[in-house]
């Protein structure tokens, strides 16, 4: 499977470079802004002159079927674009496309990484300034709301989205083992955090180890399940990735009552 940048020249995207050329991205994934917890990247050309970007073709990151294409809303998205790529890594990969004008696609129609599906716009009516809104959801979400937007719940754009750029670096090199998005660890091992009150980390598995941080409800973690050790009345996993690697955190109840991760993300 292949992949590409949505935005940029013939020349910047065989460069394989994310993003490509002088585009930027002015609102990077997770940034917290007035709409809250940003579920993507917002990618700009101002050079050489501000808007450079505007009407410039917007490209399908890779193959996969149409699952959305047209006006989602006046209020907030203008026109969107949403693409099923199937089951990557293990996990269900959707690419979004907002904004956009001069749509090329329809839903049901079949696409190739690199294919013009729209154009650059500024939503319409809502006069927002030239650029694309582009993010990348490993879970089904988009294919039923394809204008998901968690807003202040972070711990849900942590469920839904991943970063980018990170994703496209990996994958464009055809490398997925240098990003988190498929980690170190062998397929299988991604989970999630359902317990509520999210997980506190630690660098033992013990109780009594020193906590060394916390996930939130609805994290995405890699646990090395060659690693597992029973004590202190829980199951405890080590951590195979990410800012946590080599910690611990207890995964349920070791009577199995009480299960604090899951394989699929909480709905």
């Amino acid at each position: 499977m292949s992949f590409s940048a949505p935005i940029g020249s013939k020349e910047e995207l065989a460069s394989g470079k994310i993003w490509p050329g002088r585009w930027i991205d002015a609102n990077p994934y997770l940034s917290n802004y007035s709409l809250g917890y940003h579920t993507g990247a917002d990618l700009n050309l101002n050079f050489p002159h501000h808007d450079m970007n505007a009407h410039s073709n917007v490209f399908a990151m890779s193959e996969g079927v149409i699952t959305f294409a047209g006006l989602f809303s006046t209020t907030a998205w203008g026109n969107l674009v949403v693409i099923d790529h199937g089951t990557v890594d293990g996990l269900p990969l959707f690419s979004r496309y907002g904004h956009v004008e001069n749509i090329q696609v329809e839903e049901g129609q079949t696409v190739q990484a690199g294919e013009p599906i729209a154009a650059v716009g500024n939503g319409g009516a809502l006069n927002f300034p030239y650029h694309l809104h582009f993010d990348i959801s490993r879970t089904e979400i988009l294919r039923t709301k394809p204008g998901h937007w968690p807003g202040v719940l972070k711990a849900q754009v942590l469920v839904h989205y991943v970063d980018p750029k990170e994703f496209l670096q990996a994958h464009v090199s055809g490398d997925p083992a240098n990003s988190f998005i498929a980690g170190n660890t062998p397929e299988g091992q991604i989970y999630f955090v359902i317990a509520t009150l999210g997980l506190n980390v630690r660098e033992d598995h013990s109780m009594s180890a020193r906590k060394v941080g916390a996930l939130a409800f609805g994290s995405r973690v890699f646990i090395d399940d060659t690693q597992r050790v029973d004590q202190d009345s829980f199951t405890w996993g080590k951590i195979s990735d990410g800012q946590f690697t080599g910690d611990w955190m207890a995964l349920g109840k070791f009577d199995n009552s009480e299960k604090f991760v899951s394989r699929n993300p909480p709905g």
